[in-house]
């Protein structure tokens, strides 16, 4: 009797891939193992010495997922830091490195390492970036939204006139260089506006990004057909 107990007993235990001291982790995001207290390589709670992983809380932010920080400003981002801190948390949870382990400790790498990429693509990019932060203070940039600005939107319609109907590498140059500037205005705008708060303002100028970029893939286009 006591040996069926036994196994009874270690049957309801739950998975050590979801160990209840994960809650201490999640409550103070510390960088030890909430398994085996060995200090983790990277922010994941991912653990290579006791090969015990864990799922992210929902809450968590992307910044918060390679230990970077939101505030004061989530906008701007130390770009090296990042691509250092992707590179740690994909080592520990990619799934190649878990695929010799149970099943479940596998699937939780997988969803991992799939989070960790969307992050990393968000925040790596500042029109990604700049719509996940209107998107967590409800302000969601949708295809829809227009550049209420007439002078703004000729331009950007000239340009892509002159991309359809130009032979000249030159002219293409040459709009490459002034959406290039208008690119980096409209990214130092966006750095003020998140800042200071003013969600409309960051939304209005997410906006004009999205345009400018199309131009920058249109140029791009161009030089790809006609190189």
């Amino acid at each position: 009797m006591l040996f069926l107990r036994s196994r009874l007993f270690l049957r309801v235990q739950p998975s050590r891939s979801f160990h209840p001291s994960l809650a201490r982790w999640n409550q103070s995001r510390t960088h030890s193992c909430p398994v085996c207290s060995a200090p983790l390589p990277s922010p994941l709670p991912a653990c290579t010495k006791c090969w015990n992983l864990f799922a992210l809380p929902q809450d968590l932010t992307h910044h918060g997922l390679f230990g970077l920080s939101y505030d004061p400003n989530p906008f701007v981002i130390d770009l090296p830091q990042l691509k250092r801190k992707f590179i740690q948390a994909q080592a520990v949870c990619h799934p190649d490195a878990w695929a010799s382990k149970n099943p479940e400790k596998l699937q939780v790498a997988q969803a991992l390492s799939a989070r960790v990429n969307n992050a990393y693509q968000t925040l790596l990019h500042p029109l990604a970036r700049a719509e996940y932060i209107l998107e967590r203070n409800q302000l969601p940039v949708s295809e829809n939204d227009k550049v209420d600005d007439i002078a703004f939107m000729t331009d950007i319609m000239e340009a892509r006139e002159v991309i359809e109907d130009s032979r000249s590498l030159d002219e293409i140059e040459d709009i490459i260089d002034k959406n290039n500037q208008s690119i980096s205005e409209t990214i130092k705008e966006l750095e003020a506006f998140v800042l200071g708060k003013d969600w409309d303002a960051v939304k209005a100028s997410a906006v004009r990004l999205r345009y400018l970029e199309g131009i920058q893939r249109a140029a791009k286009r161009w030089l790809d057909n006609n190189s």
